[in-house]
């Protein structure tokens, strides 16, 4: 028996705290958004409610053009409030993650629209593919026969996996173990996989390619998890306030969220290079970039000029947080450590530069070196660059960069010729 026209079609296991909706008067506006985020498993819904992340809601498509609602289940994966809407020039909402899979979705919004969307899907299908290869934050372990590697993924597809690694670079061909968890959404998969390739990238960084191998039996559960991560994903980055990061620096962006949202991170990258920030309640609780992390971390990022900035609600905290400290102490400390590398001459040196030891060093030379300057010494004498020296070194790069012109001056050590 045909449904009356605008009842709402209740869905067997839809137990919420909340209610959404989302109308379309036209056809065409309900097939771009289907294609666009429904497909992918979310959408973002402009309310100025209060909703928390995690929280059980119902979505309601008004579907005005075919005067038809119909309901699905879904959680809030993040929320943009009022104020940060203001700052984005966006709207405030929340996007969610829809608890039904891209195909009962499909399957379900065909019967009641009548509207077959599978040539959406299919002339879509570059895009899709191309958003399951996106980045991905997720956890990543590599277990070789004879050694285990932590990392990140940079994004993830059924095929495969670019994982980053902090210093490690394992051959091509390496038989290894992948093990990839997301701790946002309690998700984890298990398989084995081959190293492709591997390259250097900035700030000690390296990437690996690797092919994901499993038996035909795992298919379906290979590509629920990639589906899954592929919805929470596209949740999230409807929410994001994001912009690039111009001539004003990051300096002045951190400032500005600070004041206006009590806590969240700041993700950045800058070609391959990537860094975070994460603050709380005016403290800070963890920086990275590359390498390097806490205050050398957040000095770095605020030298960068060009990239793009993803400020994101929740606390992404890695296993090992910073020591808390001050936001504000901790950004005029790393001002101030700028304007020392500026004062020396950011051109001075690259991160590429080797030096070698002078062979006619007064001996009595060493005992007068400071601890960071004899620690720069023992790393240029074993032939390693700045950038590594940087990274390796737990002084501040302000201080590293005079250590060297300390020793430059004294000549104990000179550039190649």
């Amino acid at each position: 028996m045909p449904r009356p026209a605008n009842q709402i079609e209740p869905h067997d296991h839809a137990s919420t705290s909340g209610q959404l909706s989302l109308r379309f008067d036209e056809a065409t506006a309900f097939r771009e958004e289907f294609e666009s985020n429904i497909a992918a498993g979310a959408t973002f819904v402009a309310t100025p409610e209060s909703y928390l992340p995690k929280q059980a809601v119902g979505i309601t498509l008004d579907l005005a053009f075919c005067r038809k609602r119909i309901c699905f289940p879904a959680v809030v994966v993040a929320v943009v409030e009022p104020a940060l809407a203001d700052l984005a020039n966006s709207a405030a909402g929340v996007s969610v993650r829809f608890l039904d899979s891209s195909s009962e979705l499909k399957d379900r919004l065909e019967a009641v629209t009548g509207i077959d969307l599978s040539t959406g899907a299919l002339r879509n299908r570059s895009e899709r593919r191309a958003r399951a290869r996106s980045r991905s934050d997720s956890d990543i372990v590599l277990t070789t026969p004879t050694e285990t590697f932590s990392g990140t993924t940079a994004n993830i597809s059924y095929a495969g996996v670019l994982a980053m690694l902090p210093m490690t670079s394992i051959p091509a061909g390496t038989e290894v173990r992948v093990e990839l968890s997301n701790p946002m959404v309690e998700l984890d998969l298990t398989v084995d996989g081959r190293i492709i390739h591997s390259r250097r990238c900035d700030g000690g960084m390296i990437a690996h390619g690797i092919q994901l191998q499993y038996p035909a039996e795992r298919i379906d559960e290979v590509m629920a998890f990639i589906e899954f991560l592929q919805s929470f994903d596209r949740a999230r980055r409807l929410a994001i306030v994001s912009g690039s990061i111009d001539a004003g620096g990051l300096c002045a962006i951190l400032d500005l969220f600070a004041q206006t949202a009590p806590a969240g991170t700041l993700a950045v990258t800058n070609g391959e290079e990537n860094g975070r920030i994460v603050f709380s309640e005016n403290y800070l609780l963890l920086c990275t970039a590359g390498m390097a992390s806490g205050l050398k971390a957040l000095a770095r990022l605020f030298l960068w000029t060009d990239g793009r900035f993803e400020f994101h609600h929740d606390l992404q905290l890695a296993d090992s947080p910073d020591d808390p400290q001050p936001l504000e102490a901790a950004m005029m400390t790393a001002s101030v450590q700028i304007d020392e590398l500026r004062r020396i001459g950011l051109d001075t040196f690259q991160f590429d530069d080797t030096f070698s030891l002078a062979t006619d060093v007064d001996p009595g030379v060493r005992e007068k070196l400071s601890e960071t300057e004899a620690e720069v010494l023992d790393y240029v004498g074993d032939g390693f660059s700045i950038g590594v020296i940087c990274d390796m070194v737990a002084a501040l790069d302000a201080d590293i960069y005079k250590a060297l012109v300390a020793l430059l001056d004294q000549g104990a050590i000179h550039r190649p010729e």
